[in-house]
């Protein structure tokens, strides 16, 4: 069995200074940082499972660790890892809130940059000879549906760009589109929507077009009758708590391990309000987290 969970954490950041309250069973930041739960309590549950293991001479199966740099920035560890290292076929990545709630299931992803190219001249001057990049790639945007446009896709577009002085037709805009779905052809599908589009406005505008895309990770689907999801709520259900399985829009390094050939699903370690100066972490959920492996790792 593999462990897993990620070092690295978002920011704010710098002089985190955490805050104990109800008696010890809430960790929580202080209010100008973040806590930095995700991942530093999958960290420290994996770890204290280890240790356990150590000191009381428990009997378990195999069991490797894979602890992971840069999954803020894009799954990057995990996506980079040398696989071939790994023995294990089954993982447990310890990067959500609720211990019981097991993620098997999370979308395919990818990132398109676009750069809209058109012809540099004076505004006030000449006008009528420069082809407005900006106003090309505005129209592009503007077409371009986001948020969650079906039940298994969710589009957005970001860090639009135009540098350039306000008397001067600009010649360069560029824009990014991120695609995420459950299923690889509604995926495709968009991409080429986003071209079709880019070639049909530029054709009206005189632009031209470059479209780089990124394909990411592939989706992670591990059925609900796997040894490892069905092994994993039978341990649920002997400490007490009820599992259910869910697939989410957010990525983890998951995601990556499945592509690599493991089973591999995402658990809870107490995390809660994530990415924010509100984060906090039950000490109880993740103690559950703890026995949760114990009992995963009993041979």
């Amino acid at each position: 069995l593999l462990l897993c969970a990620h070092l690295d954490t978002v920011s704010p950041g710098k002089g985190i200074s955490p805050v104990i309250e109800e008696g010890g069973a809430v960790i929580r930041s202080r209010g100008d940082t973040i806590l930095g739960a995700d991942d530093k309590c999958g960290v420290s549950a994996i770890l204290e499972a280890l240790q356990t293991l150590q000191e009381e001479g428990m009997p378990h199966r195999p069991v490797e660790v894979l602890f992971t740099i840069c999954e803020e920035i894009g799954l990057l560890g995990s996506r980079h890892a040398d696989y071939s290292r790994l023995r294990s076929r089954q993982a447990l990545v310890l990067d959500s809130g609720r211990v019981e709630e097991i993620i098997n299931g999370a979308p395919s992803i990818a990132g398109l940059h676009v750069e809209v190219l058109g012809k540099s001249a004076h505004a006030a001057v000449e006008p009528e000879l420069g082809v407005h990049a900006l106003n090309t790639a505005a129209a592009v945007v503007a077409r371009i549906p986001c948020g969650r446009v079906d039940e298994d896709t969710v589009v957005n577009t970001a860090n639009f760009m135009s540098p350039g002085r306000m008397n001067i037709i600009p010649d360069r805009a560029a824009f990014d589109v991120g695609i995420r779905s459950f299923k690889e052809d509604k995926l495709q599908a968009k991409i080429k929507e986003v071209e079709q589009l880019l070639g049909d406005v530029c054709g009206q505008t005189g632009a031209r077009y470059t479209l780089e895309v990124n394909q990411g990770y592939g989706a992670l689907h591990v059925p609900e009758d796997t040894p490892l999801v069905t092994g994993l709520k039978d341990c649920c259900r002997r400490l007490g708590m009820e599992p259910r399985t869910t697939q989410i829009f957010g990525g983890s390094d998951a995601s990556w391990l499945f592509s690599n050939g493991i089973d591999a699903v995402n658990i809870g370690a107490g995390m809660h309000k994530v990415h924010s100066t509100g984060e906090f972490l039950s000490v109880e959920e993740m103690e559950r987290a703890v026995r949760l492996l114990l009992e995963m790792l009993r041979p």
